[in-house]
């Protein structure tokens, strides 16, 4: 009988502790944040002072924050360089001061959100929502903001230095003072923006949407606009000192080189395979018919020509875009010479390493592009080389093809 009571008094008392662990586990712990100083904030607090219902990971630099609901959390000054905050919900958030350098935050509902004096230093915003967000003073230096939503954002003397703002939405936006030195504004919606005193130096504003925008007239410095830039009702661009870019120029800086010609071979291998214009920029795709390929080659190659003043195309085999296809021209293509090719084909070889047709090698192909518009007196010259000159390439290329195939050999693949 005794050990009976025993056995139940040993029951009741592990039944106890189980159901308080069990209610003790189910009240979640409140999450800290740390400052920029290093001071730690425990418990993380919303905007109206009471604790913040967020009991994931700390909030800290490199933390993983992806999804997080974060909305309306009092972040002042917060460290979060390099955080992982992929989608996160961060709308009415207040995040003044914060340190958000190098985070991830692309598809993040930041709408409404306090980002005034924030160093977000090349972070991720792609694709972010940040309508009415107040980003005065912050730092957006190298920042991605590809196809971001500003709309009525608030970016008075925010630093925009070289900031990717391709295809972002900044309807209504307030950029007065805003610098946007080297700004990436291709295919920007800024309708109705105000630009006042804003600095453009060298900003690019393909076919970016001005209608209706406020205080361009007062902008300081020379962007580069293009025929398909609209712009707003009465504005002149060339009164203001705005430079006009042919569709060639990519970079841009209003001249068709071979900066901008290797940027096209980014897109990938533009022989077999047809690069679908959504996933690269559409001003690549010159003839317009949504792929990059062969004959948007062909086409910058015409393109570039006239506007660099000639009256034919430039040739393949011209790696220097001299107007000559020579010894040089081989030397080039025989020192880059790899049939197999590198494997990575957003790494090239590009125009000026020996590819002539776009596709992810330097081989037999390219040669003989090389071969038929030899003309090292220049294109004004019959394009047919002697005998001897081809005798002499084939034996060059035959010597570097052997030397290729050795090193295969010997090394391995």
């Amino acid at each position: 009988m005794g050990s009976q009571l025993i056995s139940n008094a040993v029951r009741s008392l592990f039944s106890a502790m189980v159901l308080t662990g069990l209610l003790t586990g189910s009240v979640a712990e409140a999450a800290s944040y740390q400052k920029t100083d290093g001071t730690i904030v425990d418990p993380m607090l919303d905007t109206s002072g009471i604790t913040h219902s967020h009991s994931g990971a700390n909030l800290e630099p490199g933390a993983n924050l992806i999804s997080a609901d974060l909305t309306d959390a009092n972040l002042t000054d917060a460290n979060l360089a390099d955080a992982d905050l992929t989608g996160a919900y961060l709308a009415d958030a207040n995040l003044t001061y914060a340190n958000l350098s190098y985070a991830y935050l692309s598809n993040a509902n930041l709408i409404n959100a306090g980002l005034a004096e924030a160093d977000l230093y090349l972070a991720d915003l792609t694709g972010a929502y940040l309508h009415y967000a107040n980003l005065t003073y912050a730092n957006l230096t190298y920042a991605k903001l590809h196809n971001a939503i500003l709309y009525n954002a608030y970016l008075y003397n925010a630093y925009l230095y070289k900031a990717d703002l391709h295809k972002a939405i900044l309807t209504d936006a307030i950029l007065r003072y805003a610098i946007l030195t080297d700004a990436n504004l291709a295919d920007a919606d800024l309708t109705g923006a105000y630009l006042a005193d804003a600095n453009l130096v060298g900003a690019d504003l393909y076919n970016a949407d001005l209608t209706g925008a406020l205080g361009v007239e007062t902008t300081t410095g020379s962007p580069y606009y293009y025929g398909n830039t609209v712009l707003p009702a009465g504005f002149d661009p060339v009164a203001q000192g705005w430079t006009l870019s042919p569709y060639c120029d990519f970079t841009p800086d209003a001249a068709c080189d071979l900066a901008d010609i290797n940027q096209m071979f980014e897109a990938g291998n533009l022989v077999t395979t047809d690069i679908w214009s959504l996933w690269f920029p559409d001003r690549l795709d010159l003839v317009d018919n949504n792929t990059i390929d062969a004959a948007d080659i062909t086409e910058w190659l015409a393109q570039a020509a006239t506007t660099n003043g000639h009256g034919s195309p430039y040739l393949r085999g011209d790696t220097e875009l001299d107007r000559d296809v020579d010894i040089t021209d081989f030397n080039v293509l025989a020192s880059h010479f790899d049939p197999a090719g590198d494997g990575y084909p957003n790494n090239g070889p590009f125009w000026d390493e020996g590819n002539f047709d776009g596709d992810d090698d330097t081989d037999i192909t390219d040669f003989y592009l090389l071969a038929s518009n030899f003309a090292p007196s220049g294109y004004a010259t019959s394009a047919i080389p002697e005998p001897s000159t081809v005798v002499l390439l084939l034996l060059g290329l035959g010597c570097v093809m052997f030397l290729c195939c050795s090193r295969s050999r010997r090394w391995g693949p």
